[in-house]
């Protein structure tokens, strides 16, 4: 049996872990596009290490269509009693959205049975695979998915850190606007390396200019904005069905001219208009109105 391994902690030590799942007989591999720890061996299947925050088991994978994986997820779905689904696509062009979407047309969103996870990956050809698990993973993020942030030239490994850690916990896209794609690299591979854990295959969109990222209603947060934390709950009320852009200044100088010029919208955070919060503070106090609202 395959399994895949979530760790629990950013900073736990990943090769002592897989040394124990290797002195138990398991087979130890590290999964290419998600960066998985993968284990693979036979019996009555591996309990959950303490390590381990969730367990993943390959169920089934195989050469991707709309029909096969329809499929797949209808025979597991009988197998296990019915399924709640996530989906994660890996360079394959297709939104995931569009893919939970057309699946949802078969089940019914939260009707109980088994956790399911559907990854779609190119390997010369799309393929898909499918691994179920017990618990959720890494909680309920739903309410986060039409959300992305977005911080405009970070230039310390601190904040970048920082966001990176907070877009994970709450399984928000990140993206940077950079004028060096090869400075920022290296701030984030630094970045990566201080925090570990899955932070590592953790995916950061770069562009140039903020008006390059599209599809996105782009809200701005800067000390210089008239609209305060309640327009922007009300805000929040009003478009929770559309794709919002939270854009965030650096640490240093804040969202300069360029990019307040270009969001559509532009919010001024705590009753403070003399001393603004670090990005990643305002993020946090961005996502607890965001909930609250």
């Amino acid at each position: 049996m395959k399994y895949h391994l979530i760790l629990r902690k950013f900073e736990m030590d990943s090769e002592k872990l897989k040394k124990k799942l290797a002195d138990n007989g398991y087979n130890i591999s590290v999964d290419k596009l998600s960066k998985r720890i993968i284990a693979i061996g036979d019996g009555g299947g591996l309990k959950k290490p303490d390590e381990v925050s969730v367990l993943l088991k390959e169920e089934c994978f195989g050469e991707f269509s709309q029909e096969n994986l329809r499929n797949a997820v209808l025979g597991l779905g009988k197998k296990f009693g019915g399924v709640n689904l996530k989906v994660k696509t890996y360079n394959t062009g297709i939104p995931e959205s569009a893919i939970k979407k057309k699946l949802a047309k078969f089940f019914k969103a939260g009707e109980g049975g088994v956790n399911l996870l559907v990854e779609l990956y190119n390997d010369k050809g799309l393929k898909y695979r499918i691994l179920s698990y017990e618990n959720k993973m890494a909680g309920d993020k739903s309410g986060y998915e039409n959300l992305a942030v977005l911080v405009e030239n970070p230039r310390l490994v601190e904040e970048i850190g920082d966001f990176l850690r907070l877009c994970l916990v709450f399984g928000l896209k990140m993206i940077v606007v950079h004028d060096n794609k090869d400075e920022f690299t290296r701030l984030l591979n630094k970045a990566k390396e201080a925090t570990k854990g899955r932070l590592r295959g953790f995916d950061v969109s770069v562009f140039k200019d903020l008006s390059d990222v599209k599809g996105y209603v782009k809200i701005g947060f800067s000390k210089s904005a008239e609209k305060g934390e309640k327009d922007f709950a009300e805000f929040v009320k009003r478009n929770r069905d559309r794709k919002l852009l939270l854009v965030f200044g650096n640490d240093t100088f804040g969202l300069s001219q360029n990019a307040r010029e270009k969001v559509d919208v532009m919010f001024h955070l705590t009753p403070d208009y003399q001393k603004p919060l670090k990005g990643n503070q305002a993020l946090a106090y961005v996502l607890g109105i965001y909930s609250g609202a």
